[in-house]
């Protein structure tokens, strides 16, 4: 079998930097929102809820891209996933690599199955952001006047994980050596963290009654965990052999 390597400096020395530079570009925007369009507490969590699907939207074609062998903690990390009760089948490695990125038809199975796995989870995320403003006192529901800047916010969000995509994971030749099994799992570690962070901040933000100052550092520290989530995701996925198991 044809086993495409690539060689790298250090897992984190991986990550394109146009891609890293869009990343935080597109976290300055929230800070904007804040301190210049008066964007309120939830309106901040849609923005950030809205990115964890774009997030999901962007894995789809990873997934159906990805040619890497499965290796025991690609396999493991798949299995953690259940939809119905049941895991997702993983496909057997390609006999060849492309020198391009191609589709799998193998790995459809696959990526069906993360996006009713993750779109639920989504959508469970979304209901509780929706209700914020009911169980949390001194939320309030987001001023209409918001909406386009908060649609503008989503937007710069869209264009970075689309650079990303296309420079880490699709030039760089990520999608070469990543296995199904990793990409299926890959977004919620870094979802999952991130959020859950955020939204015991808006509860601390509702509680301290400081909610400028407050939404500052929540962005701050959103930033970095983005930051940090996304050089380790790329260090790793750019760095993955198949191992014998």
């Amino acid at each position: 079998m044809d086993i495409v390597r690539r060689v790298g400096v250090g897992p984190l020395a991986q990550s394109d930097t146009t891609a890293l530079v869009a990343l935080v570009g597109s976290n300055l925007f929230p800070l904007l929102g804040v301190l210049v369009f008066g964007w309120s507490i939830q309106g901040l969590l849609i923005v950030y809820w809205l990115e964890s699907g774009i997030i999901g939207i962007f894995n789809i074609p990873r997934i159906l891209s990805a040619h890497g062998t499965e290796t025991s903690a690609s396999r493991s990390q798949a299995a953690q996933l259940k939809s119905g009760g049941k895991t997702v089948t993983l496909p057997d490695p390609p006999e060849t690599v492309p020198a391009t990125p191609t589709w799998r038809r193998e790995n459809w199975s696959v990526a069906l199955f993360f996006a009713k796995h993750y779109g639920l989870f989504w959508l469970a995320h979304g209901a509780i952001i929706g209700i914020f403003p009911l169980i949390a006192t001194g939320m309030e529901f987001v001023p209409r006047a918001t909406l386009p800047t908060m649609a503008v916010g989503a937007g710069t969000v869209g264009v970075s994980h689309y650079v990303s995509y296309r420079q880490n994971y699709l030039r760089s030749g990520e999608w070469q050596t990543v296995p199904p099994g990793r990409r299926v799992n890959a977004p919620y570690s870094r979802v999952l963290v991130m959020h859950l962070t955020i939204v015991f901040g808006a509860f601390v933000v509702t509680i301290i009654d400081a909610p400028v100052g407050a939404l500052v550092i929540m962005i701050g520290l959103k930033t970095a965990l983005d930051i940090r989530g996304h050089l380790r995701e790329h260090g790793r996925d750019s760095s993955t052999t198949p191992d014998p198991s």
